[in-house]
Order: C-alpha cells, then sequence, then structure tokens
C-alpha cells in the first residue's frame, strides 16, 4: 500500500513524494499484526525557509551570491514501531504505553554557485522540526554537504534518511504531531527572503 505524500512549490516543477509504507510482521505471535501500514504525519515545508541564499561582503546582489540553495520536496515511508506494546501489555492498567509510527524522511535540494563563488564544497544548514498544537516538540538540525564537480554549478542532492518517532493514536494515526522542513537561516536570510520573494505555497497531500 502506498501513501501519498506530495509537496507542490508553485514557481518550479516539484519531484514527487510519495511516503510509501511496507507491511511490518511482528515476530511474537502477542504482538498486535496490521494488513496495513500506519498513517503518515503530515509533512510540510516552511515557505519562507524554503531557499537559501548566501552572498559574500553582505552584499545582497546577484554579482556577490556565493551559492543558492532550494528545497524541491521530500519523500519517506512509514511503519509501525517494532517496539510498539503487545497485546498482553496493553491490557495491563498498570502501564501506560503510547505506540510510535517510524517515519523516514529524506529531503531533494538544487543546490548552485553564484558568481562570488570560490569553492566547491559547500555545507548548508537544514532542520526537521516535529510540531504539536502549534509548538515545536523536537527539531533536529542538520547538514546538507555539496561537492561540485569541475564545470559543474549547479546540481541536484538528496539528504540522507532521518528517522523520526512519532506517537500515534490507538488508530495507529499521528496524535496530531506534524513534520516540518526548511533551511536554517539567518536573521539576514530569513529577512532578504521575505522581503524578495512572495510566500511561496505548499500542498501536502
Amino acid at each position: 500500500m502506498i501513501l501519498s505524500n506530495a509537496l507542490h512549490k508553485q514557481t518550479i516543477k516539484l519531484l514527487s513524494i510519495s511516503l510509501g509504507s511496507s507491511f511490518f510482521l511482528w515476530g511474537c505471535a502477542e504482538q498486535v499484526t496490521y494488513d496495513f501500514p500506519p498513517a503518515c504525519p503530515k509533512v510540510s515545508v516552511v515557505p519562507t525557509a524554503s531557499d537559501y541564499y548566501e552572498f559574500a561582503d553582505q552584499k545582497a546582489d546577484i554579482s556577490h551570491l556565493v551559492t543558492r540553495a532550494s528545497i524541491l520536496g521530500v519523500e519517506g515511508s512509514c511503519i509501525d514501531d517494532p517496539k510498539n506494546a503487545s497485546k498482553e501489555e496493553k491490557k495491563n492498567k498498570k502501564k501506560h504505553f503510547q505506540d510510535k509510527i517510524d517515519t523516514t524522511l529524506s529531503v531533494t535540494m538544487q543546490v548552485q554557485r553564484g558568481p562570488a563563488a570560490q569553492e566547491r564544497h559547500y555545507r548548508i544548514p537544514y532542520f526537521i522540526a516535529t510540531f504539536r498544537n502549534g509548538a515545536i516538540v523536537e527539531k533536529k538540525n542538520l547538514i546538507a554537504t555539496v561537492d561540485f564537480p569541475d564545470n559543474i554549478d549547479q546540481t541536484r542532492i538528496k539528504s540522507d534518511k532521518i528517522l523520526f518517532k512519532i506517537p500515534a493514536t490507538p488508530a495507529r494515526t499521528p496524535d496530531g504531531y506534524e513534520l516540518m522542513v526548511g533551511f536554517q537561516l539567518t536573521p539576514e536570510q530569513l529577512s532578504f527572503n521575505r522581503n524578495h520573494f512572495r510566500s511561496v505555497q505548499y500542498t501536502t497531500y
């Protein structure tokens, strides 16, 4: 069974995103088993943090552009956490268990060197955060490394897979949790995005 979770950017043709979930068969006879995967959490890209610009000499014009990156899409999969409680454990009222949904994500980015670029290796900071009721529950600060071959100034990269254990309801749906993705920006970079681009809307399926 395939669960689709696509993020579409109005100004760019994005990658298709699917949250494909494979079946997990429990090795213990008492463990709960299902014929379908759990529901995946909603995944969104922060509109004002979907682009990353680095300029030389603090001059925000094209001639001083060092590197630019854009988030093109997010893909991943969801399965029941192998450590979820068994039927016997759930019946034990003295213990409280909340099952988890193991959600694995990777981010696809397009990165380019600008006229002011001096290097061919760059480190682009980004984050994936877990939200519940509008508040950050967990935030993972990550680095995407980019190596440009000779005579190539634009490339597409895909990040390593990142695992999140999302608390689940008894119906195996995310218990009010969502995931949000964006570049880790300085105040100056965030202000540049807000002042130079209209807010980009993403649609999540």
